[in-house]
């Protein structure tokens, strides 16, 4: 039997609901996709919850439930998964967290929970950081930009905890979050007294900062500070070709993303002008994916535009990075062929109206290049479509079909 290779695309935030500037129609059905509708015509359609019906799904738990491992047993926090795909190294006993450049004032209330999203001085600011800060209470500190306003900072040292709440606030107009201990422990103790002495340094030395000064002379939002959360100790995952059997590469620009695909062992690319955000190089993406699908069996393409665009409420960018979906779509099938099995879908729903996480399912179909199956009988690739469609799934049932509809699966019993 042959063995297919297989593409999977995932559109973060695809997901959505109705919308009144679309008269009530959502993104993908305002979108037209010529590509992705000539796949549909031999494609299982229906609707995936990343996690289980109602849960509202990070995109680091859902992506691990897509990738096959259950997150209520694998997940140990995001903080981890980011400073890795940010160029961290860790080791046992280190503790990441995720963090945001924002704006606060001198009494510490935030101001702007991204200091602009798009902070060009991000990488010189991180420099500026590792210069001046290098440990807090005999705990080295570590900084790693990730794209945009992200930023990764690692503590190394003995007697640290994951056990700490985040700083930040996660709303504009409150004052920063002094860390506490979750647990009675005296590592959670030191710990969140070191985040808060932390705290305030990179205040110090951010303020500080000629790029920051020269920042507000242009009449940009100052990055005068890191808001932390998603504190997690690092731990290693199980290698996705232990239990897929199958050699893996990811395309990504994204650090979380490339984080987990790298603790999972795959090979993880981000082409050149890859962002993140809706200024990415769509095209770039797609095809190094469909050079990667020459010498891989699994590739995994990873779009963050649609997300970011919903969380700014941006109808029109979400719109707009849904029509370049479909344009990476014909570019991979334009260079490598339509012999691959392709799912695509989202990893939750992020309804630009309501400019966060939400936890209605999404809608996902699963192309396969050959015609022994009764495919579903669906127009078009959205969220009132896939209604129509006979699939309901989990995430944790995506690498189950993959293998399956790729000839790749190995026999559960006698």
């Amino acid at each position: 039997m042959k063995h297919y290779k297989i593409l999977l695309f995932i559109a973060d935030g695809l997901g959505d609901r109705p919308v009144s500037k679309l008269n009530y129609k959502t993104p993908l059905e305002a979108v037209d996709k010529p590509n992705v509708r000539e796949l549909l015509k031999s494609s299982l359609v229906g609707l995936m919850d990343p996690i289980s019906p109602g849960i509202v799904a990070g995109s680091d738990t859902s992506h691990l439930s897509i990738f096959g491992l259950d997150p209520k047993k694998f997940y140990k926090g995001r903080g981890a998964f980011e400073a890795i795909g940010a160029g961290a190294r860790l080791k046992g006993g280190d503790v990441a967290f995720r963090g945001n450049f924002a704006t606060v004032d001198n009494e510490f209330v935030v101001k702007d929970r991204r200091a602009g999203r798009k902070i060009e001085e991000a990488e010189d600011l991180v420099r500026e950081l590792n210069e001046n800060i290098k440990e807090i209470d005999g705990v080295e500190v570590k900084f790693f930009h990730g794209t945009e306003h992200r930023v990764a900072v690692v503590l190394s040292g003995k007697g640290l905890s994951d056990k700490i709440s985040d700083t930040d606030p996660h709303e504009v107009g409150k004052k920063v979050l002094d860390s506490h201990p979750l647990i009675d422990s005296d590592a959670a103790k030191r710990t969140a007294e070191i985040v808060n002495k932390l705290t305030k340094r990179i205040y110090e030395v951010l303020s500080q900062s000629e790029y920051n000064k020269k920042r507000i002379e242009k009449g940009e939002l100052p990055a005068n500070i890191i808001l932390l959360r998603g504190a997690s100790e690092y731990e290693e995952l199980p290698a996705f070709e232990s239990y897929t059997k199958l050699k893996a590469a990811a395309v990504s620009a994204t650090a979380l993303i490339k984080g987990i695909c790298e603790q999972l062992g795959m090979k993880v690319v981000t082409p050149v002008g890859a962002t993140g955000g809706l200024d990415t190089n769509y095209i770039g993406k797609a095809e190094e994916a469909a050079k990667l699908l020459n010498d891989y069996d699994f590739v995994f393409l990873h779009l963050k535009a649609t997300d970011a665009a919903s969380h700014d409420g941006n109808v029109e960018g979400k719109k707009y990075a849904i029509e370049m979906i479909d344009k990476m779509i014909g570019k991979i099938l334009d260079r490598f062929g339509s012999e691959i099995v392709v799912a695509i879908t989202g990893d939750h729903a992020t309804p630009v109206e309501v400019k966060e996480h939400t936890g209605d399912p999404v809608p996902f179909m699963l192309y396969v290049p050959y015609s022994s199956l009764v495919f579903d009988d669906v127009k078009d690739f959205n969220e009132r479509e896939a209604r129509k469609g006979t699939l309901r799934i989990r995430g944790l049932d995506i690498m189950n079909l993959l293998l399956n509809y790729s000839y790749r699966a190995e026999k559960y019993g006698a």
